[in-house]
């Protein structure tokens, strides 16, 4: 069965209750309403009897008391009179019997003045009334008997009855239709509808699933039981497919960096050529002239010339090793001035002078300082191969910091004064494996590396013509919240 007719069934079970009980009451209340009418009428009746009879009765003028009562009768209305003793004093003919009162309801009379009850047989109703008969004087001298016929009352209410089931039994046929309609309209049709698209995206089956006449609620959570096994599944592949991918990225990273120690182990090599000539001479000047005075002065050179080596050494390890991403809350300057420790070398090999100006002033991010140092790196090193070719040049860095809004934000500047880069390329220098450098001096992926670095750090990196010649690098990082009313108060 369908849920709609389902819901049609439940909601008629749930009506046919309400209306029976609705309509028996209405009908009961309209009954009772109608017969205690008809008791007043009858009480007043037997009021109007009493003082039109109990003159009549106490001079026993019976043919006038026999006229009262063929009247009374033609009026639907049986009236006998009884003596003080309770017998029957006087009644029409056919008067019926089983409508004599018993003993204890004379006792009644005596006691609360009058008598009231209802007597049915198969065929007829009556509504019975017995008072005393008192004249002026005060004495009894009988009982007045009114019986009223109430048959046709009930024939009525039955009639009554019966028009109102029926009218019960239609407005049931028509909610029926009516609720009917409305599920199928409003439940039945959207739940196949549904059912049908659910179909086709489960199973990509344009035709639909034929079992989608059963139950609509059980085959969609069949169906959305699956999907969720599916989606779940899917979800799974996501993430081992998003794991890897940031692991390729962190490799891609990791291989630009190394390309750049490619480029600058060639000038370390001269770098670190020059210190071990001097070591190795003042090792061979001892080894020949060993003179105390002299001994100490050669020695101290050497060890200088071994820290030196070292250093040089220390960063460029330290910059190759390969690190997890740790965001930590630090100042930008020291990044800033490792990064250009490790470009000296090549900075001096193509006549480049680095003009640092970071301020006094800390400027204190959450940042991962090794990605950071990656990217002032790459930005450095294109600037030094930039200026390369024309023998030297000035790479200026500064800082910048600008409120907006809640958030203050630093750009840092890298600025060079080298030929710039042609307008037919600035839009592509963001684009993975784009290069202008000639083979085997860039791969084309440093800008692409850093911009990417950059963007996790909730920041962006771009880039602005410096006049006739030259490019200006904004790296711009968002700074940490609870240094920037501090940062204000100093600037001002």
């Amino acid at each position: 069965m369908k849920i709609g007719s389902r819901l049609a069934l439940v909601l008629l079970m749930a009506l046919t209750p309400v209306v029976a009980i609705y309509t028996y009451f209405n009908f009961e209340l309209s009954s009772h309403v109608y017969l205690e009418s008809l008791k007043r009428e009858t009480r007043a009746t037997t009021r109007g009897l009493r003082a039109a009879l109990v003159n009549d009765v106490n001079s026993k003028e019976w043919d006038q008391v026999s006229s009262v009562l063929r009247q009374i009768r033609d009026q639907g209305t049986e009236v006998a009179i009884f003596k003080p003793d309770r017998q029957l004093w006087l009644a029409l003919p056919d008067f019926p019997k089983h409508l004599y009162p018993k003993m204890d309801a004379f006792q009644m009379v005596d006691e609360t003045g009058r008598w009231e009850a209802e007597r049915e047989t198969a065929t007829r109703f009556w509504f019975c009334r017995l008072v005393s008969l008192r004249p002026e004087n005060g004495e009894l001298i009988g009982y007045l008997l009114v019986a009223v016929d109430l048959s046709e009352v009930r024939e009525s209410n039955r009639r009554r009855l019966a028009a109102s089931l029926g009218g019960a039994a239609l407005v049931l046929v028509m909610a029926a239709a009516f609720i009917t309609l409305a599920t199928r309209r409003y439940v039945t049709q959207p739940l196949a509808e549904l059912s049908l698209r659910v179909s086709r995206f489960s199973s990509n089956d344009e035709e639909g699933d034929r079992s989608l006449w059963r139950n609509e609620v059980e085959f969609l959570t069949e169906e959305f039981r699956r999907l969720d096994a599916e989606l779940t599944a899917s979800r799974e592949r996501l993430l081992r497919e998003h794991r890897r991918q940031l692991e390729l990225e962190r490799n891609l990273r990791h291989s630009d960096k190394l390309a750049t120690i490619g480029t600058l182990a060639s000038g370390l090599a001269h770098e670190i050529g020059s210190p071990m000539a001097v070591i190795r001479g003042r090792a061979e000047y001892l080894l020949n002239h060993i003179e105390p005075n002299r001994l100490r002065e050669g020695l101290g050179i050497i060890i200088a010339q071994i820290d030196r080596i070292s250093g040089i050494v220390h960063r460029l390890l330290d910059y190759a090793r390969r690190r997890e991403p740790q965001r930590v809350r630090c100042d930008l300057r020291p990044i800033v001035m490792r990064a250009l420790s490790l470009l000296e070398t090549e900075a001096e090999r193509h006549n480049v002078r680095m003009e640092p100006d970071l301020g006094p002033v800390p400027l204190i991010l959450d940042c991962d300082a090794d990605q950071l140092q990656q990217v002032f790196v790459n930005l450095g090193m294109n600037a030094l191969d930039a200026m390369a070719e024309q023998g030297r040049g000035e790479l200026r860095i500064s800082t910048q910091v600008r409120h907006n809004g809640a958030r203050d934000w630093l750009s840092l500047i890298f600025e060079d004064d080298g030929p710039g880069i042609p307008e037919e390329h600035r839009a592509q220098i963001f684009d993975p494996f784009f290069t202008t450098k000639p083979p085997g001096r860039g791969t084309g992926m440093g800008l692409a590396v850093s911009q990417s670095i950059v963007q996790d750090h909730e920041g962006e990196i771009t880039m602005e013509p410096c006049g006739a010649r030259g490019a200006r690098f904004y790296v711009t990082l968002p700074m940490a919240h609870a240094e920037q009313e501090e940062q204000r108060q100093v600037q001002a």
